[in-house]
């Protein structure tokens, strides 16, 4: 498996460009890792390098001109898009922990949750071993909306799915929620979108897949919320595939 770097998209006419421009600089007022902290390669492409978080925030107009694009996690989840996994190299089945070298992104039983499972773990508190009763005493209970997910009612997350997707996923979703994120809310969720944006061949996403893996390991313990919201961001500009 290799690190893709994407095609470059037709040139969109210049007042298109400026508007594509504003509307990165307006949302990047919101990511959190800011610009200084989310890298980009010196010896990248210019027009790949105006698709980083630092890139869209310089707004080059002397450079060519590109459509920066990502793929957001309801996307890549769901049974009838699992075919546009193959491009990227990496499968459902694969580890998260196995890819992103870490450990925490297990079940409560220590099995190793998949690409596709950590994209079902859908936010909350990531529980194990606690009863309902408990779990409503430390607060920790009450989902978005007032509405509980039954991985917070039933004290427990969800058990990993090794296999991947059932056979029988042809379409919509693959799994229920499984349980919330051992980490940060949403962050493996949209971590996995961003590697497989950074994977595919067809989707100018402006990072290769090592590093969207080099920038979790050195955010997801420190400032996970904010490396979300930075993923989110980048996932959030339109996919192409």
């Amino acid at each position: 498996m290799s690190d893709h770097t994407p095609n470059t998209q037709d040139t969109p006419p210049e007042s298109s460009q400026d508007e594509a421009i504003d509307q990165s600089r307006r949302k990047l007022t919101g990511a959190a890792l800011g610009v200084s902290a989310v890298f980009t390669l010196a010896s990248r492409p210019v027009w790949a390098n105006q698709c980083t978080v630092s890139g869209m925030a310089s707004g080059n107009l002397s450079a060519p001109q590109v459509t920066c694009e990502g793929c957001t996690p309801g996307y890549w989840k769901v049974c009838q898009h699992l075919d546009s996994w193959v491009a990227t190299g990496f499968s459902p089945s694969d580890t998260f922990n196995a890819v992103f070298g870490v450990t925490q992104y297990v079940d409560c039983k220590g099995t190793p949750y998949t690409l596709l499972d950590v994209m079902y773990l859908n936010g909350g508190s990531y529980l194990c071993g606690l009863e309902s009763s408990e779990a409503s005493f430390l607060g920790v209970t009450g989902g978005k909306g007032g509405k509980k997910d039954k991985t917070q009612v039933n004290g427990v997350n969800q058990d990993a799915n090794p296999g991947g997707a059932p056979a029988n996923c042809t379409n919509g979703d693959a799994f229920g929620d499984l349980g919330g994120d051992p980490v940060s809310e949403n962050l493996g969720f949209h971590a996995v979108a961003a590697l497989l944006c950074a994977a595919h061949p067809n989707v100018n996403y402006g990072y290769t897949p090592g590093e969207i893996i080099n920038l979790f390991q050195s955010n997801y313990t420190s400032n996970g919320a904010a490396l979300k919201d930075t993923f989110a961001m980048l996932n959030e500009r339109g996919c192409p595939l």
